[in-house]
């Protein structure tokens, strides 16, 4: 009985080779979507979980209250230490603090710019699981100026030699660093991503030691491990006192700690998906992300099964005299449904196979697209097995079931007569599901589209100042002992527009400082505002407008007297009516306010612009900013390196592009839209699969009929919009259907950006006209053969 079905279920196969080709691809692209979807969510859901401690390890952050709620992922430097001789539930502390934007490390005549690089606690080794391929992990960042380095750094510097004891220079800090371990990287994703660590004894080469003491400086990631995950609540029980604690010894009275903040521990395993905060140690992304993928995924698996049940439900009456036979010859309705979910399954695993083998094909493109590095290897592992075959079992019951149902429910005696049911409930659910795929389609179709916008919105938005054709240059170390003589040639090169120095690039995090008036009382607030140094070019060279006041005037070759320029939103928020020439403090500075500027986006578009000071500091700046003149930037790139290698040979020439700087800050969303414009167009496609069998087969229904007409005198156009004009009302229908919901959502997705479109109605009618378009060219194809063919030949056909 069962090499029966199975010769029955093949047999059909062949013989409806057209629609079991459209079941199986669309099945096929639907379980590959799934798998990419579900392997990216899985990778997203696996951030910092391979730790062994990872259920004991928490982040200290700080949320501030009142008028400023910022929340804080790093703290003061000497903060956790405190806790833990204050919390007896506290085990180990461990802290990592950022170095200079600009790490320059040299080994030999080998010089290499380095991002990513903390000074930490030598209890990271223990706290974090640090797999050491080389050197001692008990005493490798124990001793003062010792520096542990990443398998791939380690390639990078020193090749083939083996680097423990080696001495890396550092260009910047002119300080030697002797390498006392090798680490290899972790085997799962964490938002710990670093090449090196520096030992946190070696800080006072970099740091102020009278800054360490310093309990307002937010500038240390402090981590908490437990020693019992249950102690967590008695921590979060004593946070309150043990913060009061802490600031008052620092001088502030307890009333100004409970208004002004609080602590709060974050699971490390949080970190990743949840927290979005200032200073976070890397850039993360979003449960919201995860919701959509995961969304997209069961979307276009409901639009496979979707295809499937109409193509299943419609070819089944070609079947009603083979089914009709098998029931006077005695089969019962348990065994067609047996037979007819066989053949179900079998379709569905030829489907999965090719899934399978889509999925290899396609990984090494969506890991460049996504930044994941997924691989099939994973596959292999018996819970991504599991959830493939689960996958193939619910897609391949949800698919035929109905039809199974449906096919077994056929009365003998009409089945073998071939007289089908007019009014079977079979056509209204063939109908509502046609409606139901293509509501989701355009669904995803109108949220590509308001996603698409946002992004050119933040990409193209006018920011206040002028971010074309402008170059970065790094600044540091001997670069300054013949500043002057480049600043020289500068003025000299045509192709220069302007330059200025700068602290900080627009889109880079920019520092917090206390902002008051030195006329203020002494127990008056000391509000923190965006601080940043520059020279008296900045303003000309970012083409940023005064509003009031002038701008910073040359203080060569040493600073008399400390100026500052505020931006508006920096003014509303002291509340001041004329601050110029009023003397104020930034952090250690007293000066006198000269200017106010036009507000401007110096960061990213998802915040509202926040209260800026600029202040003279010519040389505690690390960036040239160079404009080059229409058709120059090569030119003046090319120069710039010509002679800054000629004064500092030993330099390292690192250039950024400010329009380059400011679009990574949209770098996510950037990757996020191209894997959700992907995924809508194999919606879209599984879609017209599915609307292409259908329409295949009504077009054969009504053969004869096209042939009448034709010979009664009916023109090809005529017979094309009959046959498809149904499927074009199934299809507008769900489009007005699915329009609130997609708006509803993409809605709610914009509120959280300061910086919005408005979802207007060309977003309606060009996410309907696309849809429309897109169905009446997969009908109409089959229309039009109809609609061409010879009436003689159609009348007859059987």
């Amino acid at each position: 009985m069962l090499s029966s079905y199975l010769r029955i279920a093949f047999r059909n196969l062949r013989k409806n080779a057209l629609f079991s080709v459209i079941n199986i691809l669309g099945l096929a692209v639907g379980l590959m979507c799934a798998l990419l979807i579900i392997f990216h969510v899985k990778e997203e859901l696996r951030y910092d979980k391979g730790y062994t401690k990872a259920n004991r390890v928490f982040r200290l952050s700080m949320q501030g209250l009142g008028e400023d709620t910022r929340q804080w992922a790093a703290t003061a430097p000497s903060i956790g230490l405190e806790m833990a001789q204050d919390l007896p539930e506290i085990a180990a502390v461990t802290r990592f603090y950022r170095p200079s934007p600009k790490q320059i490390l040299s080994y030999g005549n080998k010089r290499f710019e380095e991002k990513k690089g903390f000074f930490a606690d030598a209890s990271v080794t223990n706290t974090f699981d640090l797999h050491f391929v080389k050197g001692d992990p008990d005493t490798a960042l124990t001793a003062t100026d010792a520096i542990v380095i990443t398998e791939d750094m380690a390639q990078r510097y020193f090749g083939q030699e083996d680097p423990i004891g080696k001495v890396i220079m550092d260009d910047v800090g002119q300080l030697p660093l002797r390498v006392t371990g090798v680490i290899s990287p972790a085997a799962f994703p964490t938002h710990l991503r670093f090449d090196y660590l520096l030992s946190m004894n070696t800080l006072h080469h970099y740091v102020d030691p009278q800054s360490l003491e310093r309990r307002t400086w937010n500038s240390f990631y402090t981590y908490i491990l437990l020693k019992t995950p249950e102690s967590l609540g008695s921590i979060n029980a004593k946070l309150t006192r043990f913060m009061v604690k802490y600031y008052t010894a620092g001088g502030e009275t307890e009333q100004e700690v409970l208004a002004g903040r609080k602590l709060a521990l974050t699971p490390i395993t949080d970190i990743h998906l949840y927290s979005n905060m200032e200073k976070e140690l890397s850039p993360n992304s979003s449960i919201t992300y995860v919701y959509i993928f995961s969304i997209a995924a069961l979307f276009i698996l409901l639009i496979a099964a979707v295809n499937f049940i109409n193509i299943s439900t419609a070819q089944a009456f070609n079947r009603m005299k083979e089914i009709g036979l098998r029931k006077v010859i005695g089969a019962s309705r348990s065994q067609l449904l047996r037979q007819f979910l066989g053949e179900s399954f079998i379709i569905t695993l030829i489907a999965a196979m090719l899934a399978l083998l889509l999925f290899v094909l396609v990984l090494p493109f969506y890991n460049d697209l996504s930044g994941k590095q997924l691989r099939f290897e994973q596959m292999l592992s018996f819970s991504n097995l599991g959830i493939l075959i689960l996958l193939v079992l619910v897609i391949g019951l949800l698919a035929s079931a109905y039809p199974a149902w449906f096919v077994s429910s056929f009365k003998p005696i009409p089945a073998l007569k071939g007289k089908r049911d007019v009014a079977s409930p079979v056509y209204t659910i063939r109908k509502g599901l046609i409606i139901f795929q293509f509501a989701i389609s355009v669904f995803m179709i109108f949220s590509a589209m308001v996603m698409y916008r946002q992004l050119q919105l933040f990409h193209h938005k006018h920011l206040g100042f002028d971010k074309e054709q402008q170059i970065a240059v790094s600044i540091y170390g001997n670069m300054w002992e013949h500043f002057g003589s480049l600043l020289q040639d500068l003025d000299q090169n045509t192709g220069i527009a302007n330059y200025a120095t700068v602290s900080t690039l627009p889109g880079e995090r920019f520092n917090i400082q206390t902002f008051y008036s030195l006329s203020a009382a002494p127990d008056a607030e000391q509000p923190s505002i965006r601080a940043m140094w520059a020279d008296e070019r900045l303003l000309s060279t970012l083409n940023i407008p005064l509003s009031a006041g002038r701008n910073f005037r040359t203080q060569f070759p040493e600073i008399r007297h400390h100026e500052f320029i505020l931006n508006e939103a920096a003014v509303k928020l002291l509340g001041l009516k004329d601050p110029l020439g009023k003397t104020y403090v930034l952090d250690r500075d007293t000066g006198t306010v000269v200017g106010i500027i036009k507000d401007f986006n110096f960061a990213s578009l998802h915040a509202a612009i926040e209260p800026l000071v600029i202040q003279y500091k010519p040389f505690n700046t690390n960036y040239l900013i160079v404009k080059a003149r229409p058709g120059q930037t090569q030119q003046t790139l090319q120069f710039l390196e010509s002679k800054i290698r000629k004064l500092t040979p030993a330099a390292v020439f690192t250039y950024t592009f400010l329009d380059e700087k400011m679009n990574q800050l949209y770098f996510s969303e950037d990757r996020m839209m191209q894997i959700f414009k992907i995924f809508s167009c194999l919606a879209i496609f599984v879609s017209c699969l599915g609307l292409f069998g259908i329409s295949a087969y009504a077009s054969q229904l009504r053969i004869k009929e096209v042939g009448i007409r034709k010979v009664l005198g009916a023109s090809a156009y005529n017979v094309t919009l009959l046959l498809s004009g149904n499927f074009m009302q199934l299809v507008c229908l769900a489009t007005l259907l699915s329009w609130p919901l997609a708006w509803y959502t993409m809605q709610r997705w914009l509120n959280g950006f300061a910086y919005r479109v408005d979802i207007d109605v060309s977003i309606f009618i060009l996410s309907g006209i696309l849809a429309i378009l897109v169905a009446m060219l997969t009908v109409g194809v089959q229309a039009m053969k109809a609609a061409f063919m010879n009436p003689v030949r159609s009348l007859k056909m059987e």
